[in-house]
């Protein structure tokens, strides 16, 4: 049967590629714009013929039945819409970006396998840019909220910063131990240490920092590098805050972009105005080929370990109460509560109790 040339082109767009996601744009609407990109495009291209209709007619001046094809107007481009909706292109996302954030994007495109999964086991390292600002605090820990506080910065210095950075980052190892449940001056410790940096596959634990190095000050503004996993955009912007409080001084995040997932980084990405059928496949090529040198799938040193099996692999349970380090710092809003007279005095009755 004769294919067109849309429907070959559909069968070879399958698998990982890399995007770019802009800031201020939500995840959905990300895939949603990609998704109409490429039915436009596949609707351009010369589609399947609509189907034909046998019918089985009498002729009446012969009394002979005979067979009339016909096109079937049903299956036509003007009573079904165009061939190609932007629902038959399966876009899945793993590690996805929020909206404040940009950069590189994992996806999968009509791909059936289990791949993704794998890779988001693998748990790769996220490395962000982060630029923060001093001298201002906002409701929502950026550039786009209310601000509720400001200070001075002009005692802030670039040594102050990097110390700052070395400690914080000093913190989350410290944690990391922690949430493994053993001690880093062990055997067992030595031994997790040796094989390489220690990367539970449970995505539910808190983020684990594995790097943090200033790259730019410039006052009020500073670049900051960071290495995590099991990070939460959320969890970004508490990093720069407590830069802030370290340093006796308000900061917001002016700009969050991910720049690298493991060995992939922007160069690998397309943004939105090069999304078409071609650098598609392209890019999956690309990728695909990164993926099997750098051995992707097989970056952790517990990598067929769940973090119940990883607990017991390592003699002791995690502690829990020292796992995540900025529970305490993030922003609540509680309704203000009114006392009357008597229930004051029965409040201080029970603390003189």
């Amino acid at each position: 049967m004769f294919r067109s040339s849309a429907e070959l082109l559909y069968d070879k767009l399958s698998g990982i590629a890399c995007l770019y996601k802009p800031a201020d744009m939500q995840m959905q609407h990300f895939c949603i714009i990609i998704q109409e990109r490429l039915a436009s495009v596949f609707n351009q291209l010369s589609c399947r013929e609509p189907m034909h209709r046998v019918d089985i007619k009498r002729d009446y001046q012969t009394g002979k039945e005979i067979v009339v094809t016909s096109v079937d107007l049903s299956d036509t481009v003007q009573a079904l819409g165009p061939r190609y909706q932007p629902e038959d292109f399966d876009i899945q996302t793993i590690f996805p970006l929020e909206s404040f954030s940009s950069g590189l994007q994992i996806v999968s495109i009509n791909d059936e396998s289990k791949r993704l999964e794998q890779i988001k086991d693998g748990q790769p390292l996220r490395c962000y840019h982060i630029q923060g600002k001093m001298g201002e605090s906002t409701d929502t820990l950026d550039a786009n909220g209310v601000i509720v506080e400001k200070s001075t910065y002009k005692h802030v210095s670039r040594s102050k910063i990097e110390r700052v950075c070395a400690l914080i980052q000093s913190s989350f190892q410290t944690s990391m131990y922690k949430m493994s449940g053993i001690s880093p001056f062990t055997q067992t410790g030595f031994e997790l240490a040796k094989g390489g940096l220690w990367k539970p596959r449970d995505h539910t634990l808190p983020p684990i920092v594995y790097g943090l190095k200033l790259l730019n000050f410039k006052a009020p503004f500073f670049d900051i590098e960071m290495h995590v996993i099991n990070e939460k955009e959320i969890h970004l912007k508490e990093v720069i805050l407590d830069i802030g409080i370290r340093l006796r001084t308000s900061t917001l995040s002016e700009s969050v972009r991910r720049s690298k997932i493991g060995p992939l980084n922007i160069q690998h990405s397309l943004v939105i105005d090069e999304i078409t059928p071609d650098n598609l496949i392209n890019n999956i090529d690309t990728i695909e080929t990164i993926i099997e040198k750098s051995n992707l799938l097989d970056k952790t040193i517990l990598v067929n370990k769940t973090h119940k099996d990883e607990t017991k692999l390592l003699g002791k349970q995690s502690d829990e109460s020292t796992v995540d380090l900025y529970k305490t710092k993030r922003l609540i809003n509680y309704d203000r509560q009114t006392y009357t007279e008597e229930e004051e005095e029965e409040e201080n009755e029970d603390i003189g109790r």
